[in-house]
C-alpha cells in the first residue's frame, strides 16, 4: 500500500492571492506617502518662522541689555558673531535678519527688503515662505511681523 505525502510548501494559487493582496495594499497606501513630500517642505517653512522668531528674541535681547532700544536703526547696531547686525528699536532689520540664522539646503533668501527666505520648490514668490518684517516697527515694543505661508510647498 502507498502512502500519502505531505504537501511542503504553498501552492500556486495561493502564492498568486498573497501578491494580489500585496498589491491592492500598496496600490492604497502609495498616495499617502507620495503626499508627505509637501508636508515636509511646509515644516521647513514653519521651522524657518520658529527660528526667525528665536533669531529676532534674542537679538532684542542683546540690544536691550546693550541699551539700544531707543532710536531707529540709524548708528544702531549690535555685534553678533562676525555679523555686525543693524536694529530698528532694538529689532534686527529686514536686511540683517539673514545674518542671525543658519538656513543651507532646500531654503533662500529672496528678499532683503523684507526678509523673506523661500523653499526653492515654491511655486510662486508667495508661496511656500516664511517673511520677516520690521519696517512697522516704531517703537521698543512692537515686536516684527514674522509670518509663514505653506500653500504650494
Amino acid at each position: 500500500m502507498k502512502k500519502l505525502q505531505k504537501q511542503a510548501g504553498f501552492t500556486l494559487i495561493e502564492l498568486v492571492i498573497v501578491i494580489v493582496i500585496l498589491g491592492i495594499l500598496a496600490a492604497t497606501a502609495a498616495p499617502k506617502f507620495l503626499d508627505l513630500t509637501g508636508d515636509a517642505k511646509a515644516s521647513v517653512v514653519e521651522g524657518v518662522r520658529g527660528a526667525l522668531n528665536s533669531a529676532a528674541d534674542l537679538a532684542h535681547a542683546k540690544a536691550l541689555v546693550a541699551g539700544k532700544i531707543s532710536a531707529a536703526s540709524a548708528g544702531q547696531a549690535i555685534s553678533v558673531g562676525s555679523s555686525n547686525i543693524l536694529l530698528n528699536y532694538g529689532w534686527p532689520t529686514n536686511a540683517s535678519i539673514g545674518d542671525l540664522i543658519d538656513i543651507d539646503g532646500d531654503l533662500s533668501e529672496v528678499s532683503t527688503a523684507v526678509g523673506t527666505f523661500q523653499h526653492d520648490n515654491g511655486v510662486t514668490v508667495t508661496s511656500c515662505i516664511a517673511v520677516y518684517d520690521s519696517s512697522s516697527v516704531n517703537n521698543a515694543e512692537t515686536r516684527p511681523t514674522i509670518n509663514s505661508t505653506t500653500t504650494g510647498c
